[in-house]
């Protein structure tokens, strides 16, 4: 367990020992003693290096063993091979925390990987919590600490960042828009992301947590520290390797596998993360939640000096889920005034015939006075340009603006301009921390939204996972699955299986051979489908294995001895133990429903279009269980077949509650039965009140 005395002192350090450190200095000598002591770090230094001597003015060690007390972080920055050494000596003092900053360990050759699994054995038997290897370390602004052994341009700000890489810690000027506390957690030897996030999300001092992932080791972990992490901070993600490429890249960089993108983005929406698709995504998120602390409501009033500039606005807001206001009688009646007769009047504000009339400045002023004033306006967007010279630009209103943000600090007001000099315009504007401009009116219509949903959905969201009872068909599955290690259930235990556990299954018997199968049709009632049952045949259908709709003993008869000769001629090799008779059903909507075990996330659940044409449509959601009856339900109206279910065009609404009731039972087979790796149930017919399975699989790992 990662305790806050841990975190305490990783981040916070009263005492460092920097071993292995270089007695280099200056430009190019990555020496992590110069950084931290430029960094202005007020505690105590130890610095080792075989030579001894003395290094900036502080007394080397030749040891670890001769530091004159066991320091709070220890930061192990010598090459590779001398590393395991080096831990182990700093294991033996009994320092509790280690840094480490070489790479080419489980990222590397089999050398290295056999090098950390030492460290982690050694780690293991004395206590000891790694960060890294592979990384820059920790930054924490707030007391003056760096443990990094490279330079950057370091801007202050009350952002939080966990990352996986080295490039956002040099680059978090630019990426994240500054630095409050960064911890780069490298390879996640041991110290990971979810360790520390719930840490962050309580400091007072950040009011936006980031993270860079390109991999993840325990997904259920992860998300129950997100969710408690999203309920007291807004949280973006920066998901990385979410390519087929990138994928195989992150595994290489990481040394673990970077999974399906599909499930992490699963995850992080079910945890309420804002999942940022780009490095400017991530850049405007951070400025939204650094500068404002909230918004109150989704209406937007646009100010601007163009009104093709407004269209722009209004479609943007529309895009991002926000609302044009409407304005209040006074705001009308101002505009009114100042703007001349001929011209439209409204939100949005066109107000450059009124700069005509009245003066650029005064009518900016007064309208956006008016509009920031107004009780039906909860955030504004202004617009106006920045493409004349400085002593020639009477078009510019930046401290007219900021002075109104600084007069109304409850309501966000973002910017944008137009012309060549934008850049000294965004300078301008962000000077007093009130203001936000962005370089596109998309851009800051999305943070504006961000901003609404975080205060406005996230905050009220219960975001605590569910807990599922029990089911009473465990003891069943438990018979069914004994003796049976890996591979393709039989389809009748598979039928099985799923009544045991609630899920209803269209009815159905097994026959060994011709007579026992005509019985069964006869018991069941015609027209009634035949099924191959053999554990090598997954898809049915593709070698013949279904025949549907047979209402006759002479077409069963038939249909059973040309489907067996139809088999046998193309696959010799198989071993056909029967067949199933199962009663037909047509009408109805085919769905999906079908679970898989994730390396990283354990059980996941899906849930779409089903039928022949499944991998066609490619209409699937998916979920991680467990899950909420609201969220469930969520996962059924994602989808378009979902839209079918709710009754389109005069056709019968499907009862939702009864999929829901379904999707739990799978939720709670998967969850209970780990050996289940994957399950597909296709088609499930739905009706208006009947949800039978029609055909299904389950494979063992």
């Amino acid at each position: 367990m990662f305790s806050l005395n841990d975190y305490k002192k990783l981040t916070e350090p009263e005492s460092v020992a920097l071993i292995g450190v270089t007695r280099r200095t200056g430009k190019g000598s990555n020496n992590p003693l110069e950084v931290l002591l430029e960094w202005g770090y007020q505690g105590k230094v130890y610095p080792v290096n075989l030579k001894g001597g003395s290094i900036l003015g502080h007394r080397a060690y030749t040891s670890v063993q001769d530091i004159p007390e066991v320091p709070d972080l220890a930061v192990i920055c010598a090459p590779r091979d001398a590393v395991p050494g080096l831990f182990t000596q700093c294991a033996e003092r009994g320092i509790k925390l280690v840094v480490i900053t070489a790479q080419g360990f489980f990222d590397g050759d089999e050398r290295g990987k056999l090098m950390q699994k030492d460290i982690l054995s050694t780690a293991a038997c004395w206590g000891v919590r790694i960060l890294g290897p592979n990384t820059l370390g920790v930054v924490n602004n707030f007391n003056h600490f760096c443990a990094s052994f490279m330079r950057f341009i370091n801007t202050v700000s009350a952002t939080g960042i966990l990352c996986q890489s080295g490039v956002f810690t040099v680059g978090a000027s630019q990426i994240y828009n500054g630095i409050g506390l960064l911890i780069d957690t490298g390879n996640t030897t041991d110290i990971d992301c979810a360790d520390l996030l719930r840490y962050l999300a309580r400091d007072p001092r950040l009011k936006v947590i980031n993270i860079h992932m390109e991999s993840l080791k325990d997904g259920q972990k992860f998300m129950q520290a997100a969710r408690d992490a999203t309920a007291l901070r807004p949280v973006v993600i920066y998901k990385t390797g979410a390519s087929p490429t990138g994928s195989v890249a992150a595994s290489s960089h990481t040394g673990s596998l970077s999974g399906d993108d599909k499930i992490f983005d699963t995850a992080f929406k079910q945890c309420s993360l804002f999942r940022a698709k780009d490095i400017e995504e991530i850049n405007d998120l951070n400025k939204i939640f650094s500068t404002f602390h909230g918004i109150n409501g989704k209406n937007v009033g646009v100010v601007s000096i163009s009104g093709g500039a407004a269209i722009i606005a209004v479609d943007a807001c529309t895009r991002y889920g926000l609302e044009v206001a409407q304005l209040s009688k006074p705001t009308m009646d101002l505009l009114r005034e100042m703007i001349p007769e001929w011209a439209h009047y409204g939100n949005p504000i066109d107000m450059w015939p009124a700069g005509m009339f009245h003066g650029y400045h005064h009518a900016y002023r007064r309208i956006l006075e008016a509009v920031i004033a107004d009780p039906l306006v909860d955030s504004v967007i202004c617009i106006t340009s920045s493409f004349l010279d400085e002593e020639g630009d009477f078009l510019d209103t930046t401290e007219i603006i900021r002075e109104v943000a600084r007069n109304n600090p409850e309501k966000p007001i973002v910017a944008w301009t137009y012309g060549a000099r934008f850049q000294d315009y965004a300078q301008k504007f962000e000077q007093e921390n009130n203001v936000v401009y962005y370089y596109s009116i998309d851009r800051a219509a999305r943070a504006l939204s961000a901003l609404y949903k975080y205060h406005h959905v996230i905050k009220k969201k219960d975001n605590q996972p569910v807990s599922l009872p029990i089911n009473s068909g465990q003891i069943l599955v438990n018979k069914l699955l004994a003796g049976t290690v890996k591979g393709n259930l039989e389809l009748t235990r598979v039928f099985e299986i799923l009544e045991s556990y609630g899920i209803p299954v269209a009815r159905w018997g097994k026959a060994e051979n011709i007579n026992e199968a005509v019985l069964l049709a006869e018991k069941i009632g015609y027209p009634v489908s035949i099924k191959v049952s053999s554990p090598q045949i997954i898809h049915k259908s593709d070698v013949g294995g279904v025949r549907l709709n047979i209402d006759s003993t002479e077409q069963l008869k038939e249909n059973y001895q040309d489907m067996i000769r139809d088999i046998k001629s193309q696959h010799s090799d198989v071993k056909i133990d029967g067949v199933v008779i199962q009663e037909y059903l047509s009408g109805g909507t085919e769905l999906l429903l079908g679970g898989k075990k994730d390396p990283q996330f354990g059980p996941v659940l899906a849930f779409g279009a089903g039928g022949i044409f499944t991998e066609v449509l490619k209409d699937v959601s998916l979920g991680i269980p467990p899950l909420s009856s609201e969220e469930l339900k969520n996962m059924i109206e994602k989808t378009k077949v979902g839209k079918i279910l709710a009754g389109v065009r005069g056709t019968p609404k499907v009862n939702i509650d009864v999929l829901v009731e379904i999707l739990t039972y799978l939720s709670q087979l998967m969850l209970a039965n780990p050996s289940i790796s994957e399950i597909d149930i296709n088609p499930l017919l739905a009706y208006t009140e009947r949800v039978v399975a029609l055909d299904a699989r389950i494979i063992l790992a």
